[in-house]
């Protein structure tokens, strides 16, 4: 093995472990996190502006972080320091259990680990974009991990209690500042023609916004299922331990399709992606809202290969395609914030609402919103977005 070869391997694994811990906090935090706030005693409604809360601080907090990035580089310290302030926020999270002060101290505790993947997609893509690394097989350690998060955190849950949840919790996202600390980190430039220009004017286009809204309404589709998913499966009558089965199977779809899209990728297109994920969107919600049968609910989540997978490389490739290098972690910003701040910010209690009086009839609505993505794609592929990289 050449000196090169060992110098990317090593990258490699950095990057991975990355992606590996934070998923790992990713997969116990997202199908018991709702869970939790519902064995303190809070309602959906409750649960929904908790959640929204911790989605819309993104738009202040990650638009500042990634411009920082952009200009001052330092993301291994950056990164670090957020984490290790997100388990102290979460620490004191575990001592309150009324509606007001789990709010505030989870938001406040959000704006320290919401800017991290943002920043950090922004330094492996630059390396992988760099070196020729295959982004899906780096990828594909976070959707290992979050199996591995969900089926173990389920089984603890169920052997002991709901009140273990902050503590398994805190753990992991222990080990992600730990990754964070032993990442690479990202490149600053000197300050060249494009820094000087404001990045909003740069990467905020015509192609971009209809994206941002596509890729948006992709996302929000997602809302019941990531808010509310785990509680409508318990009410159906499954046990935790099925219901982190039925979150690992979908995450293996994915694992199977970030393992083979680097040798198609640039064949497909994002826009092909973007395309496969909205009507797979579509599907899955329809039969979410049908289903009861715990065969026939493992098998529609194999269809999150699509509606995630696709959809995160395809806004992946697209960004990579049509944003500067000089401000490529402001763009990240951007996208997240938008994305999952404002837009899933505005879902989240409108989600709440709707599982609250139609329980699983709100997967409905969520094929709604995935259809609109498709029509707002179609626009897209009407768009010369091949040509902006070129622009500037």
């Amino acid at each position: 093995m050449t000196i090169e070869s060992q110098s990317s391997s090593v990258l490699f694994w950095k990057l991975a472990t990355f992606y590996a811990a934070y998923f790992l906090a990713f997969g116990i935090y997202m199908p018991y996190w709702p869970l939790w706030l519902d064995s303190i005693g809070l309602n959906p409604i409750e649960i929904g502006w908790i959640l929204a809360g911790t989605f819309w601080i993104k738009v202040i907090v990650q638009p500042a972080v990634t411009q920082f990035v952009d200009k001052k580089g330092q993301t291994r310290f950056l990164t670090t320091t957020l984490m290790f302030l997100s388990c102290v926020g979460f620490c004191f999270i575990a001592g309150v259990d009324t509606f007001w002060p789990v709010l505030i101290i989870g938001i406040a505790t959000a704006a320290c680990y919401q800017p991290v993947l943002p920043v950090m997609e922004s330094v492996v893509l630059r390396h992988t974009n760099k070196t020729g690394l295959d982004y899906g097989k780096i990828r594909l350690w976070g959707s290992v991990t979050f199996i591995i998060g969900t089926t173990a955190a389920g089984w603890l849950i169920a052997q002991t209690s709901m009140s273990n949840f902050i503590w398994i919790l805190i753990s992991a996202m222990t080990l992600v500042a730990i990754s964070c600390a032993i990442a690479p980190n990202q490149e600053v430039k000197e300050e060249g023609s494009i820094q000087k220009l404001k990045p909003w004017t740069i990467i905020v286009t015509k192609p971009f916004i209809i994206f941002i809204v596509s890729a948006g309404l992709i996302q929000i589709s997602h809302s019941v299922l990531y808010g509310f998913g785990t509680l409508h499966w318990r009410n159906l009558g499954h046990s935790e331990t099925t219901i982190g089965l039925f979150w690992s199977i979908g995450v293996l779809a994915e694992i199977a399709l970030f393992a083979l899209a680097g040798k198609f990728k640039e064949r497909i297109g994002p826009l092909t992606l973007l395309t496969a994920a909205a009507l797979a969107s579509v599907i899955r919600w329809l039969l979410l809202a049908m289903l009861e049968n715990h065969v026939a609910l493992f098998l529609t989540q194999i269809l999150h290969c699509f509606t995630f997978g696709a959809a995160h490389l395809g806004a992946m490739t697209f960004l990579s395609k049509t944003i500067p290098n000089d401000v490529f972690a402001t763009g990240q910003g951007i996208y997240y914030t938008l994305v999952g701040g404002v837009f899933s910010g505005c879902m989240l209690p409108v989600a709440g609402f709707l599982f609250t009086s139609m329980a699983g009839n709100a997967f409905y609505f969520m094929a709604i919103l995935s259809a609109f993505a498709l029509g707002g794609l179609y626009l897209l592929s009407r768009c010369s977005y091949q040509n902006l990289e070129n622009e500037h």
